[in-house]
């Protein structure tokens, strides 16, 4: 069961004509003025675009070729790419008659899986691996233009639903015989988002369909003899979830039976979102419904679906400091991952015989207490009847921890703890070396979680996680990266992110702003950033860096921020009303056209994101979005930030265009002003990625390297040492 907001983010922009006088290699001043239309840049074959674009590739190339440039950038890349010497690997999870695991090699751009009997007794195949999927030599897996996005193993383990998604986030898939090890391509089977076996005997699997909008409109059932949803815990039901921002719908298949109908769980009712499993002959939902803001758990039988769809029964009720994140359901426990005034936490409770949970006697995981500012991933956790239960912490100082507890016996065990390898390590020196040291000690480091009073609303605090050695002064000197989201009520995590930990090596503070809008302090929290009440994610933006400024930690010469899709949206804000704050921004796949994307319903979310941003055909939504638009609200002769921006010409979120009119419109501020009030504006425009990128971790890396290279230069900071 999952229970956490869709991570979506946006899309278009309105258009204007420009002409180009000069190559992008030249002066920064290189755009002349604007004509009236932007139709232009819809267009991927439009000469004019072309011609954008092909200039801005040669200025990026032209400045990633100058010497310091390039020297910090090779310094990083080699030293991201040495960190990743070990074979990576994940623990077992048991499914069936076998355990399925993961390796990927330091060469593998790509994980490979395999699995192997867990049956001891089979002593003739214990230990001895199979490959169930490696799309580093599978031709029909390994290629950049379209990424694994799962597989479903069937209920006898015989075969395998291979999920390979494109750069426009629609599956394609693929079905692979584990005992001959072919790979056929299912041909009629494109454009879905999931797909789930059924659970009889027959060679069944439900998949989902998107429309034109790339929103999921249909579900089919496919018998593979003949040529979204998931599965319930105890493979009882198939689960068809329809939700929007701000409204659910759930139907329920019988999966033992091929020709089951489906039944509505309960009738969608805007401002309720609910999400369920089954287990011990009842749902078990949990749900916003009748005000639980931080969402409680219900129950209800098939039965009683039948007779009165929607009567549910508490379980669990709300509480107003506690919000529930997920929910692993298992034959005895129900394991409830919460949050606590932006704290992870996991509680267990007893399932007694008529599924009734003894909340007076559930108990919380004791997590070690230097992971207590962390992200907590639940595992797969297939097996109903086991008494232990799976899940991976991360912090910004310590890489992926894997669990066990033992719930009968209260018991926690780690599985697997990753190790990292000395940045500066000799590749050729120390490849016959078994181990190597790290010289990075988390002891040096200090991660915590301060409460900044909000600019904007009194009484509100922001959280602001910050990062840092423990040696540092707060002189206003240490070079500072600032990240931001606050949209969907997703959590901006405090996750170990490789390319932090060298320049946390090297003196800066990497501080995550929890603002409005983001999930980390219930629905409440996320409800006072969307729609009429963006403006409060950007106040509680500028309300951290000015915390980080007042404290000591950083100066506007030497502070960066950072935002990625809906995150672009605050860069783009703070660029037009607070430039003289920021050295640099960096904008990744930025959402910098807020107003334009929202007048569009062709466009695959526009009408899908009305909940969050609100609909501009009503002219008080129209007023208050274009105040705030960074596209419409762009400063002639204003000093802006430098900046590092990327897009992708097969983004189906944020549409090329938004980075591609921000980035001219910043051309032509440029271009107005003197030498010495020029910044360093870069533009990436990725051909062949989507949303989230392309390729595999290598060419992540790549990317990361160049951003690292970006901050030094637009910070004026010395050649770092290795």
């Amino acid at each position: 069961m999952r229970i956490r907001s869709l991570a979506a983010c946006l899309h278009r922009p309105a258009v204007r004509r420009f002409h180009v006088s000069r190559a992008l290699n030249q002066p920064l001043g290189c755009f002349a003025d604007v004509d009236s239309s932007w139709e232009w840049l819809k267009n991927p074959a439009n000469p004019r675009l072309q011609r954008f674009l092909k200039l801005e590739r040669t200025y990026l190339a032209n400045q990633l070729a100058k010497p310091k440039f390039r020297k910090v950038e090779r310094m990083f890349n080699m030293e991201l790419r040495n960190r990743l010497l070990r074979e990576n690997y994940s623990v077992p999870e048991c499914i069936g008659k076998f355990e399925y695991y993961m390796r990927q090699a330091p060469s593998d751009n790509f994980p490979v899986y395999y699995r192997r009997y867990r049956d001891a007794t089979k002593t003739s195949t214990k230990g001895a691996e199979q490959v169930v999927l490696n799309q580093n030599v599978e031709p029909l897996l390994n290629s950049k233009f379209q990424i694994f996005s799962g597989m479903k193993i069937s209920p006898d383990g015989r075969q395998v639903i291979v999920l390979m998604e494109n750069d426009s986030e629609q599956c394609r898939a693929m079905l692979k015989d584990l005992q001959s090890g072919k790979l056929y391509p299912l041909e009629d089977i494109v454009g879905i988002k999931n797909a789930e076996w059924s659970s009889c005997t027959e060679r069944v699997f439900y998949f989902t369909k998107v429309d034109n909008h790339c929103r999921p409109f249909a579900v089919y059932r496919y018998h593979v003899a003949t040529q979204i949803q998931e599965l319930t815990k105890d493979a009882r039901f198939v689960l068809i979830n329809c939700n929007s921002k701000n409204s659910s719908e759930i139907y329920a298949l019988d999966s033992h039976d091929i020709d089951a109908q489906p039944r509505l769980l309960r009738p969608r009712e805007s401002g309720t979102l609910y999400f369920a499993d089954h287990a011990a002959d009842r749902f078990f939902i949990v749900t916003n419904a009748d005000g639980a803001l931080n969402y409680k758990i219900t129950t209800s039988t098939w039965d009683a679906t039948k007779e009165a769809a929607g009567l549910w029964e508490t379980l669990i009720p709300e509480h107003e400091d506690v919000k529930i994140e997920d929910v692993d359901l298992f034959e005895k426990y129900l394991v409830l991952y919460e949050r606590v005034s932006s704290v992870p936490r996991i509680r267990v409770c007893t399932l007694g015989k008529q599924s009734e949970a003894d909340v007076s006697t559930s108990h919380c995981i004791p997590l070690p207490k230097e992971h207590e500012i962390c992200r907590v991933i639940p595992g797969v956790n297939r097996a109903y009847a086991a008494h232990h239960v799976r899940f991976q912490v991360s912090t910004p100082l310590v890489p992926e921890i894997v669990f066990d507890y033992d719930m009968e016996n209260r018991q926690l065990h780690v599985l697997k703890e990753t190790e990292l390898i000395d940045r500066s390590v000799d590749l050729k020196r120390d490849a016959a070396r078994k181990v190597i040291k790290s010289s990075f000690s988390p002891d040096r480091f200090t991660c915590e979680r301060c409460y900044v009073p909000s600019m904007s609303s009194a009484g509100v605090r922001i959280p602001l996680t910050l990062i840092h050695r423990r040696d540092i002064t707060r002189n206003g000197q240490n070079p500072t990266l600032l990240i931001g989201y606050g949209a969907y009520g997703t959590n901006l995590e405090a996750d170990f992110e490789l390319e932090h930990l060298s320049l946390l090596e090297r003196g800066w503070v990497i501080a995550l702003a929890h603002v409005r809008g983001g999930g980390e302090l219930g629905l409440q929290w996320y409800q006072g950033g969307k729609g009429m009440q963006k403006r409060h994610t950007f106040d509680d933006y500028v309300s951290c860096t000015r915390h980080l400024l007042d404290a000591g930690y950083t100066s506007p010469e030497r502070l960066a921020g950072k935002g990625v899709s809906a995150g672009g949206l605050i860069m783009g804000y703070v660029a037009n009303e607070y430039p003289h704050l920021y050295q640099a921004l960096v904008m990744k796949v930025p959402f910098v056209d807020a107003l334009a994307t929202m007048q569009d319903p062709s466009l695959p979310l526009t009408v899908h994101e009305y909940d969050e941003w609100g609909d501009p055909n009503c002219p008080e939504t129209y007023e208050y979005i274009r105040s705030y638009t960074p596209c419409e609200n762009v400063r002639e002769k204003q000093v802006y930030p430098a900046m590092f921006v990327t897009g992708s010409l097969n983004d189906q979120r944020v549409q090329f265009w938004e980075p591609a009119k921000w980035m001219y419109k910043m051309r032509k501020v440029q271009a107005s002003l003197s030498k010495q009030d020029k910044r360093l504006m870069l533009l990436k425009m990725g051909e062949d990625d989507g949303h989230f990128g392309g390729g595999g971790r290598l060419e992540q890396l790549d990317e990361s390297a160049m951003e690292i290279a970006f901050l030094y230069r637009a910070l004026h900071l010395p050649l770092p040492s290795k």
